[in-house]
């Protein structure tokens, strides 16, 4: 390879594919893995090594882990995340109602060895109402619960945070990551960089729409920018005070394809922070891409 770089995505889904998922998760359904065998070929062939699942109902980001393993990749998969009946990840994951079903799902998670735990806190952004999430479908507790049980079996754990009381649940509750974050305020900011709690941004779903055309969201261009602005600026101020922000560009998601999703999301990053990129720690392993504190940026 002349780019002798490798590149890490701290946040993809396998069994969407950013344009035609229902043609992909139909396959997927079937145990049919060859559309994921040739996306990992072509994360490998642009030097990208490392990629983090968020987790799927069918199977896919474990098949994936497996499949990676012949391409040498190295894939995180959490099997399938934990998300609360009756609220948003359903495809992401298995719902649960209540602490009791929680520890039942946990116990069957455990027996295909995750790499972390993906708990889904909110909903998704609300591009006709600027500012809503859909709300918090776990109490305090419940999430203490269940990040604590997971490590307890030395497990990190990603958690899907929209709103700045959400994300402030997550991090006190002692989340590894904080994935999204949309609406964060200075005060989740500071305590991440205080705890060490990475912070995934995913700016390539709403910056792809702002950038390439907005496709079925036209009409909801207007509220787009101003929550890919907001984000921007919170990305920049994390950034000053030090706060670990990954690069992980929901790649499966609408208008986020695999592969150019890192690119695109890199370069997001980038602009918003106004600074280069760096390998930083997550656990004890180089997993990731991040944009590092003005502190660390003197000496780069």
């Amino acid at each position: 390879m002349d780019d002798k770089r490798i590149y890490a995505d701290a946040h993809i889904h396998i069994s969407l594919d950013g344009e035609n998922t229902k043609k992909l998760r139909a396959e997927l359904k079937e145990k049919k893995y060859d559309s994921i065998k040739e996306i990992l070929q072509r994360y490998k062939d642009k030097n990208i090594f490392m990629l983090r699942d968020g987790g799927d109902n069918l199977g896919a980001s474990l098949a994936a882990r497996e499949i990676a393993i012949t391409l040498g990749i190295t894939y995180k998969s959490p099997g399938w995340g934990i998300c609360k009946k009756g609220g948003y990840g359903s495809f992401i994951g298995k719902p649960v109602g209540d602490i009791s079903d929680f520890k039942e799902s946990f116990k069957e998670l455990l027996k295909v060895r995750p790499d972390h735990l993906k708990i889904v806190l909110t909903g998704l952004v609300d591009f006709e109402s600027y500012g809503r999430v859909g709300g918090i479908f776990f109490t305090f507790d419940e999430l203490y619960y269940m990040i604590q049980s997971a490590k307890d079996k030395n497990l990190p754990v990603m958690v899907h945070a929209n709103s700045s009381a959400a994300v402030k649940m997550a991090v006190a509750a002692g989340a590894d990551t904080v994935e999204h974050g949309y609406f964060i305020d200075e005060e989740e900011l500071h305590m991440m960089a205080e705890r060490g709690t990475v912070w995934v941004p995913t700016l390539s779903p709403l910056g792809n729409l702002i950038k390439n055309g907005a496709g079925r969201y036209m009409n909801q261009i207007p509220t787009i920018k101003k929550i890919y602005e907001e984000q921007c600026e919170k990305i920049k101020r994390a950034a000053d005070i030090g706060v670990k922000i990954a690069v992980g560009s929901d790649a499966g998601s609408y208008g986020v394809p695999h592969v150019c999703g890192f690119f695109d999301e890199v370069m997001h990053l980038c602009d918003a922070a106004g600074t280069v990129l760096e390998l930083s720690h997550l656990g004890n392993k180089r997993i990731m891409p991040t944009i590092n504190s003005e502190e660390d940026r003197s000496h780069s």
